[in-house]
């Protein structure tokens, strides 16, 4: 039986897609099927009033000063000890898109669960030299040919079993904001298996118009100089 822990990261002042995605999150909480846990990274008064009246009651981890993506990731997952089966993960600029019976829709994205090890839209994106060479040196790697380019579900909305990345410890710590989702389509590569395509009722990291992709980035800007990953020296 699937079930879903879904988790979602709000950051800034943003309170127009704390309503946008909260509302979508409390949608799915209204179901009754899912676990919710949420991640504050910064957030002004006007992004968690917004979030106190959607979401009230909802666990959730803060963070000031930020502490960026996917150390707050690790977080709301190293929190967590319910029983569900898989982790469902919006970014604030993803949500449901308006109409979506959701009901409906979580019984469309729970049997898809079933035999999948991922699942969102996928993208492919090519390989520096230094992150192949970080991908052969992970504990997950299994010495198959780490490829030129990777098949990835982008980061913004995805599922994962969530035995899959608890045995392998994804998110891995040296993580901080970029490259998340590279490095699990990575190592699903390794395991032999694939991420699936699924974008059916989301609009994922989504701007004003929900046009997949197109919203603002936000957070953290990629430096040059910094590691395999983008992240500049010492974060």
């Amino acid at each position: 039986m699937v079930k879903f822990l879904v988790l979602a990261l709000f950051y800034g002042h943003h309170p127009e897609l704390a309503r946008r995605c909260g509302a979508s999150l409390r949608a799915l909480w209204n179901t009754g099927r899912v676990d919710l846990r949420i991640g504050l990274n910064e957030v002004s008064p006007a992004t968690r009033a917004v979030l106190d009246e959607l979401l009230p009651g909802v666990d959730r981890e803060d963070a000031d000063p930020q502490i960026y993506k996917f150390p707050m990731m690790r977080r709301l997952l190293d929190g967590y000890s319910g029983d569900a089966t898989h982790m469902m993960w919006f970014d604030d600029d993803s949500c449901l898109l308006p109409g979506v019976d959701v009901r409906g829709w979580l019984d469309a994205v729970s049997r898809r669960a079933e035999t999948a090890a991922s699942m969102g839209s996928v993208y492919e994106q090519p390989l520096t030299a230094a992150q192949r060479a970080w991908i052969a040196q992970q504990p997950w790697a299994t010495g198959r040919e780490v490829p030129e380019s990777v098949q990835f579900n982008t980061g913004g909305w995805l599922v994962v079993r969530l035995d899959l990345i608890r045995r392998f410890g994804w998110p891995e710590p040296a993580l901080l904001h970029f490259g998340g989702d590279l490095t699990l389509g990575a190592l699903l590569h390794q395991q032999g298996l694939v991420p699936e395509q699924f974008r059916v009722g989301l609009a994922i990291n989504a701007d004003a118009n929900l046009l997949e992709s197109q919203a603002a980035r936000r957070g953290l800007q990629q430096r040059h100089g910094g590691d395999v990953w983008g992240h500049a020296p010492g974060g």
